[in-house]
């Protein structure tokens, strides 16, 4: 008697063939990406200089600007990095926006009781391409709201001007 082997017939059928594929191409991929050069890393040159810029310390009670004084050295009080020291500083009376409901338009109004701070801080800073850093890694950028302390004050408000000085 003759033994009936049967032939080695592959069946595959639409689900066995997507996961086939999927994993082909995860293979590919890993491979390509093992062996693909390597791009240079570019090293963009950074310049150290000093840098102005000016913050709005918003809602302060009248009178509480007299505490900022001028070379008082302030620390940013989210990261503890040291920003700068101040130059000057200007109490302006308070403002805020309100909406005058009957010519529908917004109007600036004058905020009794508070005033708003104007500081002018001035750092060492390094320059690059992207960005300005002071402290290290502290990015400066206008509009973006910075939380400092000084010495017996702390307050935030946006960077609302910034002043590059050339190297010297």
């Amino acid at each position: 008697m003759e033994q009936n082997t049967p032939k080695f017939r592959l069946r595959l059928n639409l689900f066995d063939c997507i996961v086939l594929l999927a994993a082909l191409a995860v293979a590919v991929f890993l491979l390509w990406n093992r062996f693909k050069p390597q791009a240079p890393a570019e090293v963009t040159p950074q310049a150290s200089s000093t840098v102005r810029y000016t913050v709005l310390f918003q809602r302060w009670r009248e009178g509480t600007s007299s505490l900022i004084q001028p070379e008082d050295a302030l620390i940013d009080n989210i990261k503890n990095a040291e920003i700068g020291h101040v130059v000057c500083s200007q109490a302006v009376p308070a403002q805020f926006t309100t909406l005058d409901h009957a010519n529908r338009v917004q109007r600036q109004a004058i905020l009794e009781g508070y005033e708003d701070v104007l500081v002018v801080v001035e750092a060492p800073c390094t320059v690059s391409d992207e960005s300005i850093q002071v402290g290290g890694d502290y990015v400066l950028r206008v509009g973006a709201t910075t939380f400092i302390k000084g010495p017996g004050y702390m307050g935030s408000g946006p960077i609302i001007a910034i002043e590059q000085e050339a190297a010297q």
